[in-house]
């Protein structure tokens, strides 16, 4: 019995310090040279630039896994982004970044995901020009 009391604590004090729903991940989507997914520390200038809005996100497992989509979002106007990453699917290998819209390369990366103090970015390619 105090051996359950206790997982139940910690397991309690768990949900309050990281939230029961997920674990979050920031960054920002920008036009670039080319189209590239990768970590960056917060401090990156570059994140205060002006991005790429309406962006769709995915973060999957590895190529080859099976499964579908362990989350989604939209950037917004200015290309920054949140992405909420359920705790039990939380995962300690790389995962699979798309980032998609229509006259931009698709962006596609295997990066481990970010820890506290970092953020991803993400650069998309002009496919077409106005």
């Amino acid at each position: 019995m105090m051996r359950r009391s206790a997982r139940l604590s910690a397991l309690t004090a768990a949900c309050l310090l990281t939230g029961c729903g997920g674990m979050t991940v920031a960054g920002k989507v920008l036009p670039g040279e080319i189209s590239y997914v990768g970590i960056v520390d917060h401090s990156d200038t570059r994140l205060k630039e002006l991005g790429v809005g309406q962006v769709s996100l995915h973060i999957e497992p590895p190529v080859g896994s099976g499964s579908g989509a362990i989350a989604t979002a939209t950037s917004k106007p200015d290309g920054s982004f949140k992405i909420t990453i359920p705790t039990e699917t939380w995962s300690t290998d790389r995962v699979q970044v798309r980032a998609m819209i229509d006259g931009y390369a698709t962006a596609r990366g295997l990066v481990y995901l970010p820890r506290e103090g970092q953020s991803l970015l993400i650069l998309m390619e002009r496919t077409s020009h106005d």
